[in-house]
């Protein structure tokens, strides 16, 4: 599976779970902390499209370590060629009030050189 229809897929599986078309299999710890990131998204859109960008790498390639989320990391990947290819535009389709212009990966939080782990650096 791609990157579009991995997103597209995700966005129609929302739906019908918003419809009560299918039933709701994700845990409630999930979907609270999902809920937690949601409620916040007017303040920081940019860590919501960064996290959609990090588990679409996850789900093409569950070997990678999405905490590295750049090229110059050793093992990395290039998280804002993926969000601004990808991610962006499908925040652009369905949530454009949320989108970024270019990629979530040009704010000052996500395009630091600090790997996303407990500890800095």
């Amino acid at each position: 599976m791609k990157e579009n229809e991995i997103l597209e897929k995700a966005f129609e599986n929302a739906e019908n779970i918003f419809k009560g078309k299918i039933k709701n299999n994700i845990s409630k710890d999930i979907t609270d902390k999902v809920d937690l990131m949601i409620s916040k998204i007017s303040n920081n859109k940019s860590i919501v499209s960064a996290l959609v960008t990090s588990f679409v790498k996850k789900i093409i390639d569950s070997q990678q370590d999405i905490r590295l989320h750049r090229t110059d990391f050793k093992g990395g990947y290039s998280a804002r060629s993926l969000d601004t290819k990808y991610t962006s535009p499908f925040f652009k389709r369905h949530f454009p009030k949320y989108a970024n212009k270019e990629s979530a990966f040009l704010t000052l939080t996500t395009r630091e050189k600090i790997k996303w782990t407990k500890k800095m650096g």
